[in-house]
């Protein structure tokens, strides 16, 4: 029956039939052999879009600050790259902010607090931080033993996190608001601890930045029994629902979770 409606809706026979056989006319023979071709290649591009689902693949493109970047997130995208060979890889560091769809992004690591947004976010874990100055500096104006000591002192800030300049510290149940006065402000972690080695003042640094080689060299903590807030540090990407996301990208921010708790950033 459904031959018969194909036969009428092509204008054509593809069977021949009598009352002791049937068989295909040649351009029924035709008809099949395409067909046939048709439904592989059909298959092969459903098994292809299935393994795509499933496992990472083609290129992962991500952005992430300059210092952060090269210190941690380069080594493991390297490392996930290895793990998945069908991965091409393409890093962005850049300490700016980027359109994740204009720029083609994949996924954005981004820490501090997140302005509303249409993009997905998955919370990775909080930076600890320290207030550190150099030796030099610390001998040249003194040691701050409270935090109403820093009102004497000069703060190098990054740009893009430290807006409003104000500090909160805790002890125990007790908080003090202070402010961090500064003359210098730096959009590069790496930048900033330049200028802090130089006497340039103090500077509220990532703990991971300040354990990451020789970073910490020439420098001292201070105010250590005062606890100092965190920064939030989220990957960001574009889908419109959790069952879209793409393997490469949900199995990366699942790699990026578990490393995050694996660095020390308290």
């Amino acid at each position: 029956m459904h031959i018969l409606a194909l036969e009428k809706r092509l204008g054509v026979k593809l069977i021949e039939r009598s009352k002791v056989q049937s068989f295909p006319t040649d351009i029924g023979k035709t008809y099949y052999e395409r067909l046939r071709h048709i439904t592989a290649q059909m298959d092969k591009l459903e098994n292809e879009i299935a393994q795509s689902s499933s496992a990472p693949t083609g290129l992962l493109r991500v952005s992430c600050p300059v210092d952060f970047g090269s210190c941690y997130v380069a080594p493991w995208l390297h490392e996930f790259q290895q793990a998945h060979s069908a991965l091409r890889i393409e890093l962005m560091l850049n300490d700016q902010k980027v359109n994740l769809t204009e720029e083609g992004i994949d996924v954005a690591i981004r820490v501090g607090t997140l302005p509303d947004s249409s993009l997905r976010a998955r919370h990775l874990g909080d930076m600890g931080v320290s207030i550190v100055g150099s030796k030099d500096y610390l001998e040249k104006f003194g040691t701050p033993t409270t935090p109403d000591d820093l009102s004497d002192h000069q703060f190098v800030l990054y740009q893009w996190l430290q807006k409003p300049t104000s500090l909160v510290l805790k002890q125990g149940k007790r908080a003090q608001q202070v402010q961090m006065k500064s003359v210098f402000s730096v959009n590069n972690v790496g930048a900033i601890m330049q200028v802090v080695k130089q006497g340039g003042g103090l500077h509220y640094a990532p703990t991971w930045f300040l354990n990451h080689g020789n970073n910490a060299e020439g420098l001292e903590e201070v105010l250590t029994d005062w606890e100092k807030p965190s920064f939030p540090v989220h990957a960001l990407y574009a889908s419109p629902s959790t069952q879209l996301v793409p393997a490469k990208v949900s199995a990366f921010i699942n790699m990026l979770k578990q490393k995050m708790a694996q660095l020390t950033l308290s």
